[in-house]
């Protein structure tokens, strides 16, 4: 996906081999989200164990992050890219959407096995997904939706301009193991959070008003 910020950082997706971390894809956005939106489920005892344990955590909040993205072939476009004049953003959007489902040849293989009578099915695994913010951002997610609006097409009928809305949760090491490559991902994410939240200065009490109150 060619870049229409040449002087900006581009975010975007990087799938990995999950077994050996080889990058298999390096997906960047065209253009940056103007908005990324994270939520935060807390992990803790539940409501029955508040009294005994009220301030005890189970494991990371459960964090979900949304964006809503630009796909456009102008820049393409001007350097006479031949897919872009044809396809247009056909095919950032169909790379996407393979983020989400098996190929063709899995499902295949899959059939084959089930009519042969295999009790043991080859199971659908993706790529280890990560979504990169920058350097101290690379966060193993799973895709939880995709969305994708097509505002512009060629006289082939491929899209020109689309808009993308993609929401994904992002994968912890309740999810991935401490010791696998993706748990080890999610620990270094950890560490770039706690080392910013460790930059901002201690507080007094006299700006808040409580001071030899507590």
């Amino acid at each position: 996906m060619l870049s229409t910020q040449p002087d900006f950082l581009k975010g975007g997706i990087v799938l990995l081999d999950p077994e050996t971390g080889t990058v298999e894809r390096t997906l960047p956005l065209l253009i940056n989200p103007e908005r990324i939106t994270r939520s935060f489920d807390v992990k803790s005892m539940g409501e029955e164990s508040n009294r005994s344990a009220p301030l005890r955590l189970t494991g990371p909040a459960v964090e979900t992050i949304s964006i809503e993205a630009r796909l456009e072939v102008s820049d393409a476009l001007q350097r006479g890219d031949q897919t872009a004049v044809e396809e247009g953003v056909r095919p950032q959007l169909a790379t996407l959407q393979m983020l989400i489902t098996p190929t063709s040849r899995t499902i295949l293989d899959n059939d084959a096995l089930q009519q042969s009578g295999a009790l043991e099915i080859i199971p659908m695994n993706q790529p280890l997904t990560l979504f990169v913010w920058g350097t101290q951002h690379i966060a193993p997610v799973r895709i939880l939706s995709l969305n994708v609006t097509e505002n512009l097409h060629n006289s082939r009928l491929y899209p020109l301009v689309a808009t993308v809305s993609m929401s994904m949760r992002v994968l912890s090491v309740d999810d991935l193991g401490v010791s696998s490559r993706g748990g080890a991902l999610y620990l270094s994410y950890l560490t770039g959070i706690e080392e910013s939240a460790g930059r901002v200065p201690d507080g007094r009490a006299s700006k808040m008003g409580i001071e030899g109150a507590l």
